[in-house]
């Protein structure tokens, strides 16, 4: 649903999904602060394979190309991610995604932060 604050008129928009495999599910979108109410590309999502055990990641999703990428690891469940902007930063994803992700192997969790650009892992 898209909400045109000028007019008040609502119109219905059925986004294509851009991720792969079209089973993923996704959950807790998150986008940069400095765009929340402004027209924006980039949402940050967990994401799931509800027909596979240990499968759960990231994704951003370009909704402007609609394009996406994912980042992924066996037995590695990251909650919901979190947008921080670079201070200074002039484009839109220009900035990390930090996210708790527990290990199952180790029954432990660490703090991910990643590149949200690439989803690049920058630190554990």
């Amino acid at each position: 649903f898209i909400l045109n604050i000028d007019t008040g008129k609502g119109t219905i928009y059925d986004y294509p999904q851009m991720w792969n495999p079209k089973k993923l599910q996704v959950e807790f979108p998150y986008i940069n602060d400095a765009y929340r109410g402004l027209p924006y590309c980039y949402v940050y999502l967990q994401v799931w394979d509800m027909d596979a055990y240990n499968a759960m990641g990231l994704l951003k999703v370009d909704m402007c190309k609609e394009t996406s990428i994912g980042w992924q690891e066996i037995n590695k469940f990251p909650v919901e991610p979190v947008f921080a902007a670079r201070p200074g930063s002039t484009e839109e994803d220009d900035g990390i995604i930090m996210s708790p992700v527990l290990d199952s192997t180790s029954n432990t969790t660490s703090l991910y932060i990643w590149d949200a650009m690439n989803l690049e892992v920058l630190a554990i």
